[in-house]
């Protein structure tokens, strides 16, 4: 497991260091946000959907039925600093509030697309559903905007999905 892990986290590096972040790979699609000024891309079976409170861009699985799902969300910030004051117990409450009985599995702060920020994995009870998931999130600041890029699934799916996951959220460029 801690190989595998290990592997992973490197080609996720791998990618991002050569410049590839951002770039489509086959059989996924690019949405690119110019309100926002990012791009991310997503499975092609995968289906973008709308929720009046919910995050700036939300993307389902299986044509959008789920239970597998991304999201982009964008909020203001001071600047890239804000993520220097950010500390794994912040992080674990900001869960908290979306997860109920949230736990931390993994949180390091590491580079994406040449920009520092956050890479942290939750599981957690969803309130919605009311099921167990377990999310994959990084966190990064882009000029005055705190980017959260965060892919969830049920927690027995999500060693499974966590390849195309991290896949997912490497695609992440401004």
């Amino acid at each position: 497991m801690i190989q595998a892990t290990l592997a992973r986290a490197f080609a996720l590096a791998l990618l991002v260091g050569t410049g590839t972040a951002g770039a489509a790979e086959p059989g996924m699609t690019t949405h690119r946000d110019a309100r926002h000024g990012f791009s991310l891309s997503y499975p092609n079976d995968w289906r973008p959907v709308a929720f009046k409170d919910g995050p700036h861009f939300h993307v389902l699985a299986a044509g959008g039925t789920g239970p597998e799902d991304c999201n982009v969300n964008v909020v203001a910030v001071s600047g890239p600093a804000y993520l220097e004051r950010t500390s794994r117990g912040q992080m674990l409450n900001s869960l908290r509030a979306a997860m109920r009985d949230a736990e931390l599995i993994e949180w390091r702060r590491q580079t994406l697309d040449r920009r520092w920020g956050v890479y942290y994995i939750a599981t957690g009870t969803t309130p919605r559903q009311n099921y167990k998931q377990t999310t994959l999130g990084f966190q990064v600041v882009a000029g005055a905007k705190l980017y959260t890029v965060s892919c969830s699934a049920p927690a027995q799916q999500f060693d499974q999905r966590r390849p195309l996951f991290e896949t997912i959220i490497a695609s992440l460029a401004f």
